[in-house]
């Protein structure tokens, strides 16, 4: 099974973690969280992000959920994985709540095929309803092809 480890800006990481206590009923197994303070040292934050890793890692990889890409949670996410992890990684940014509830049903699957899928629920997660409720658009915007035109769920 796949460890997850959220980094993020504090507090987002642990407001992440406490919405999905909420949702599931508990914080699973094999999920991490690393808050990554505005003055903390980015060679700190990469050691604490790998020793994340390495707790929530079963063998079969981590997955690394970050808040914005290109920030520094981003780039020592991007860095712990790159520096004597030696086990299967992937970051995916942008994370949002749907995102990390979809990952924590996807924890099965390969690393390989995880990403997409992730990218996919945060994405769908996104919904403008405007001013009628979801159940009444008869609107999309994506085409008939398009694998975000019937996929509801997250």
């Amino acid at each position: 099974m796949l460890g997850l480890v959220l980094v993020a800006h504090a507090p987002f990481g642990d407001a992440i973690a406490q919405c999905v206590k909420h949702v599931m009923g508990s914080l699973p197994d094999g999920l991490a969280v690393v808050d990554v303070l505005a003055d903390d040292d980015i060679d700190h934050s990469v050691q604490r992000i790998q020793d994340a890793a390495r707790q929530v890692n079963t063998g079969e990889g981590v997955v690394f959920l970050t808040d914005l890409f290109g920030a520094t949670p981003s780039n020592a996410a991007v860095r712990a994985g790159a520096e004597s992890l030696n086990m299967p990684t992937v970051l995916v940014s942008g994370c949002n709540l749907p995102m990390v509830l979809r990952a924590l049903g996807f924890r099965g699957l390969p690393i390989s095929e995880v990403a997409e899928r992730l990218v996919m629920g945060g994405r769908n997660g996104i919904v403008s309803t405007g001013a009628t409720a979801p159940q009444r658009q008869t609107f999309n915007p994506a085409k008939n092809d398009d694998s975000a035109r019937n996929h509801h769920q997250q």
